[in-house]
């Protein structure tokens, strides 16, 4: 495919809490790829990414599946499951798994982001759980801070490559043990608009990209199973 067909602004909406790893690699190895092309970036939270492209506002989002309306085509390119996070000196932080009823009476951080929120909250209510909530945020850095601080637990689907919260305090990944939906990492479009050279371009470009083996700026999740069994 010869670069200079392939040219133009693209406007990219991410999964706020995808963004910060994935979108800077994923948009720099697109662009050098293709110097013709401009990348326009919306970080925003599901129900944002899914209006923007109902209303044309983005072309294409890289976010998880949930709530995928009629109308919306979703590409699946990486499963990523539900982990425990706490911080370092908590007593759970040694443990090689920890199951959902471990978690029950501890207080949960809760990532309040929409529909986000409802994927967690569900997989409690599933086991017949209610967990004790001590505090919510919508920014997962506050999160991530608070637990590093001993707070509480949270859970997550991200993988950061880095252990350390915005403080400088370091965090841990927990297994969540037990069968639990994953949230699964791929791109969205409007089913009925005609794909451009470009757009075309940028979703081979995700294929390529991101997968259970690879995800920019995450432990993929082939690596972390690999590690676990080592």
């Amino acid at each position: 495919e010869a670069t200079d067909q392939v040219r133009g602004q693209l406007s990219v909406g991410c999964m706020v809490t995808l963004a910060p790893m994935i979108l800077p690699e994923l948009s720099h190895g697109f662009t050098t790829a293709y110097p013709g092309a401009q990348i326009r970036h919306v970080e925003a939270n599901q129900e944002r990414l899914l209006d923007g492209l109902r209303r044309a506002e983005i072309d294409i989002a890289v976010t998880y599946d949930l709530q995928i309306p009629a109308g919306i085509a979703f590409t699946p390119l990486a499963s990523l499951p539900p982990h425990v996070v706490v911080s370092e000196a908590h007593p759970f932080a040694g443990m090689s798994a920890l199951s959902l009823k471990d978690l029950a009476d501890e207080p949960l951080i809760l990532l309040d982001l929409p529909i986000s929120s409802e994927y967690f909250l569900a997989l409690f209510l599933q086991e017949g759980i209610q967990p004790r909530i001590h505090s919510r945020s919508a920014y997962q850095e506050v999160v991530r801070t608070m637990v590093a601080n001993g707070y509480g637990y949270t859970l997550a689907n991200v993988r950061p490559r880095s252990d350390l919260a915005l403080d400088g305090r370091r965090v841990v990944r927990v297994r969540l043990s037990g069968e639990h939906r994953a949230m699964v990492v791929g791109t969205a479009t409007v089913s009925q608009f005609k794909k451009s050279r470009l757009l075309q371009s940028f979703e081979a470009h995700c294929r390529s990209f991101i997968s259970d083996a690879y995800i920019p700026g995450m432990v993929a999740p082939a690596i972390d199973r690999r590690t676990r069994r080592e």
